[in-house]
């Protein structure tokens, strides 16, 4: 279901929010630096229906509940990109 030409659907309970997929690559500590795994990661997250991630504010919503979704501080891994699922 698409609302108001917005690429990102709603779910179908109908409860507000829409799950997006996100890819992201986390960062270990390695010699006391942050170095990059090789590999990308995905998490699938609940988020509130409308969250535009092109949106400064939005995104930060976005980054900091990906951090608590995977336990890791918000220098430990950066957005690639994200898709409604």
């Amino acid at each position: 279901m698409q609302e108001n030409g917005s690429q990102y659907r709603t779910d179908s309970k109908g409860d507000g929010n829409m799950n997006l997929r996100i890819k992201y690559r986390l960062y270990i500590h390695v010699d006391g630096k942050l170095i990059p795994e090789q590999y990308d990661r995905y998490e699938i997250l609940n988020v509130r229906e409308g969250i535009d991630p092109n949106d400064t504010k939005d995104y930060q919503e976005l980054i900091k509940k990906l951090s608590k979704s995977i336990n890791r501080p918000l220098n430990e891994f950066e957005i690639k990109n994200y898709e409604p699922m």
